[in-house]
């Protein structure tokens, strides 16, 4: 079913071409900002099994973005997933899987500004320049880039979307060198030893939690999607950009992730992400060049400005698409202004953010804030998925397009690997990160009781715009 969106509930058509939708993903991805943080993070628990960690992670995320590509090809909407789910399991099971996405794109935000202030940028003050960063310098760090990254959003998805293409290619291409030198240049530059996931901190459990965030650094590929309304071509340019992101990201990070841990020793990860900076350290010790170091440093800070500006534009037009129905969202956000920008849902969801990430830094302390953040967006950006490949398959059953291996089989197997990762990491249960998933229940409780509040016509509704003709099944 098409329907037009009029006046002011319309977003800006034709906007975005296919490297524009690339990297929309690959800066949600961000590289270097990922080598700094999620690589950091994930390398917390597999320590010297980083490398299978990541190899685990892409293989998951290359079965899971085949969810993506099926839906792609029929709709498209700035509600992304949301969209999908309500073809496949019904508008209502749409909001909470929309809800998923949103938990982990909106978190995505928070974890990224949280690192650049309280971990990123004292890091760098104390191993680079020898300055002891005031225990306070964190926050006002957090809300100056907040503002940064709200302006850029602020000008609308084409400049946006230029700097994004100008700066990622530089990054990968840079990033790329790097990671050749500093295998080229370590003590053991082949081992297999990397493959051992017993190295991982907590055995199996340690390794379990390092693949579930190797599986989020890679997962951004499927961000094209929140830009289904603004795409020329959508069914085949959205397609084509998942593909490419993925390939782009997966061989960078699987090299960086081999690299980081060859350099460094895979015995010695344990203080890997202690050290705050360690790809910006590597490359001072290993290559012997603190002016490279310093580029390092300068494509992490912008990495994480276009890393947090990419969930923030998806973050937005998923609020915009649930606004729009008048869902969960009051309707007001479903309004965009005179560029065609949903701003109201910008600035939003910019302040909101902003007072989590002050929330999660001052109670834990930035280093531990991040890394429930981080934990938090990734559960739910898996739990998303888990709905969505459950949604591919009525779907096709009821277009007429089934086919066994791609519908069904393949989703179903992405979602036992997710499954068994995210049991690695909850078991056994650790007190601090248990607070993730008892945050999503909250939210979903939250969605829950606007529901009930909401009137059945509009909920029945929901998820049901979509800018391509072909789709042929009515709404459930």
């Amino acid at each position: 079913m098409r329907r037009n969106g009029t006046g002011s509930q319309t977003l800006d058509r034709d906007a975005v071409g296919f490297w524009q939708l690339t990297y929309q993903s690959i800066s949600l991805i961000a590289p270097a900002g990922a080598m700094a943080a999620t690589l950091t993070g994930a390398a917390v628990y597999a320590q010297g099994a980083l490398p299978l960690a990541m190899l685990a992670g892409v293989i998951t995320a290359g079965l899971m973005i085949n969810t993506t590509l099926q839906f792609a090809k029929s709709i498209a909407s700035a509600g992304g997933f949301y969209s999908y789910i309500a073809q496949g399991l019904g508008s209502r099971w749409a909001i909470y899987g929309a809800f998923l996405f949103l938990i982990s794109y909106f978190n995505i935000l928070t974890n990224a500004t949280v690192f650049v202030g309280g971990v990123f940028l004292p890091g760098v003050l104390r191993h680079f320049l020898g300055i002891a960063a005031p225990g306070w310098l964190w926050w006002p760090v957090t809300l100056l880039f907040y503002g940064v990254v709200l302006l850029l959003a602020l000008k609308g998805i084409r400049p946006s979307l230029r700097y994004a293409v100008w700066t990622g290619t530089a990054e990968i291409i840079v990033l790329f060198i790097l990671s050749i030198l500093l295998i080229v240049d370590s003590p053991h530059p082949v081992t297999w030893q990397v493959l051992n996931p017993l190295w991982a901190k907590g055995g199996l459990s340690g390794f379990g939690h390092g693949v579930l965030i190797a599986m989020f650094a890679v997962s951004g590929s499927s961000a094209a999607v929140a830009l289904g309304e603004e795409t020329r071509s959508p069914q085949k340019r959205i397609r084509q950009a998942v593909i490419a992101a993925f390939l782009f990201s997966s061989v960078l990070f699987l090299l960086m992730a081999y690299a980081l841990t060859v350099a460094w020793g895979y015995t010695r990860m344990g203080s890997f992400a202690r050290s705050l900076v360690p790809g910006a350290i590597l490359v001072q010790e290993v290559l012997h060049s603190t002016t490279l170091a310093w580029l390092i440093l300068l494509l992490i800070a912008n990495s994480m400005l276009a890393g947090s500006l990419a969930p923030l534009l998806s973050c937005a037009r998923m609020i915009f698409a649930l606004g729009r129905d008048g869902v969960v969202f009051p309707e007001r956000f479903g309004r965009t202004d005179a560029r065609r920008n949903p701003s109201l849902a910008l600035i939003a969801t910019t302040i909101a953010a902003a007072a989590v990430s002050l929330a999660a830094g001052f109670w834990l302390g930035p280093f531990h804030g991040y890394i429930l953040l981080i934990t938090l967006s990734s559960l739910g950006l898996f739990l998303g998925h888990i709905v969505a490949n459950c949604a591919l398959g009525p779907f096709s059953r009821r277009t007429g397009r089934s086919h066994w291996l791609l519908h069904w089989v393949i989703p179903g197997t992405a979602t036992l690997l997710i499954a068994a990762a995210m049991i690695l990491t909850l078991v056994p249960p650790s007190p601090r990160l248990a607070l993730a998933p008892l945050f999503i229940l909250l939210c979903l409780g939250i969605v829950g009781w606007r529901l009930r509040r909401t009137p059945q016509e509009k909920i029945a509704a929901a998820g049901q715009f979509n800018v391509i003709d072909d789709i042929s099944p009515p709404p459930l």
